[in-house]
């Protein structure tokens, strides 16, 4: 599905923090793709991959407030805009470009001189769902999932339903739409619950109680599908999809943090 762009209404300068302008090309087809590098004391880097039609800048989790306090607790951080959204070039597709623009995204920090085992990538909603696919195919240093979707169709289904489209009409249309998917935007349908047993690297899995699109049993199923001992679950109460951050700003950061130094 083709995406609206969203234009970056707020700058880095509420967060009070040193931040630079950067700009890199996507892997293999070189499509531009802009964002905010943010330095921290720390050897590790962590990368926000926001999710939908959202860019850098996402109100819905808070991206700009949480960086401030990865930064604060040392780690250095990298915001940018998929393709098509915000300010990078390109036409947005959800689901799509994965290896390319994630993959851009850490050919950069390998640049700057990162090794692969100090990229944390951070993924939220559907960005948590192509940020499993690619970890699932990359070596990273560790992997943390707010708002994981188990499978594309459930959160086709869910998303259609909260708009008021009836969910049996879509189920009836999925194989079409698969179909189509592939034909149009050389999409290949991964979900994430086949993914995850393919990751070496640890990861946290955030899930929010009152998230409407995905439910505990879910989220417990993606982390049993794992085999990194290493890996952790969380639920945070009260809140709803990728909100926990927003809700519980100091245990979020903690939680976050705990888990990155233990296992980075």
């Amino acid at each position: 599905m083709d995406l609206k762009r969203l234009p970056l209404e707020i700058t880095p300068e509420s967060t009070g923090l040193a931040y630079r302008d950067v700009s890199f090309t996507s892997r293999y087809d070189r499509v531009l793709l802009k964002g905010w590098f943010f330095p921290g004391d720390k050897e590790q880097v962590i990368m926000l991959v926001h999710g939908g039609y959202r860019n850098r800048v996402d109100e819905n989790l808070g991206s700009l407030a949480l960086t401030r306090d990865l930064v604060s607790g040392g780690y250095n951080v990298l915001l940018y805009d998929l393709r098509g959204r915000g300010e990078s070039e390109g036409k947005g597709v959800s689901l799509s470009y994965i290896d390319e623009d994630i993959g851009g995204a850490a050919d950069f920090l390998h640049d700057m001189g990162y090794g692969q085992d100090d990229v944390v990538i951070m993924g939220f909603s559907s960005g948590a769902v192509i940020s499993s696919i690619y970890a699932s195919r990359n070596d990273i240093g560790a992997l943390i999932l707010d708002g994981c979707f188990i499978d594309v169709p459930t959160m086709v289904v869910r998303q259609a339903k909260s708009i008021g489209f009836p969910g049996f009409l879509i189920w009836v249309f999925m194989p079409g739409l698969e179909i189509m998917t592939g034909v149009v935007y050389d999409y290949e349908l991964i979900n994430p619950i086949d993914a995850v047993g393919n990751i070496n690297s640890p990861i946290l899995f955030i899930h929010e109680e009152n998230d409407e699109y995905i439910t505990w049993k879910e989220a417990q199923k993606l982390y049993r599908a794992t085999n990194n001992a290493e890996n952790e679950i969380w639920e945070f109460n009260g809140s709803e999809h990728t909100k926990a951050f927003l809700d519980h700003p100091e245990e979020y950061i903690e939680k976050v943090t705990g888990f990155l130094d233990r296992v980075m």
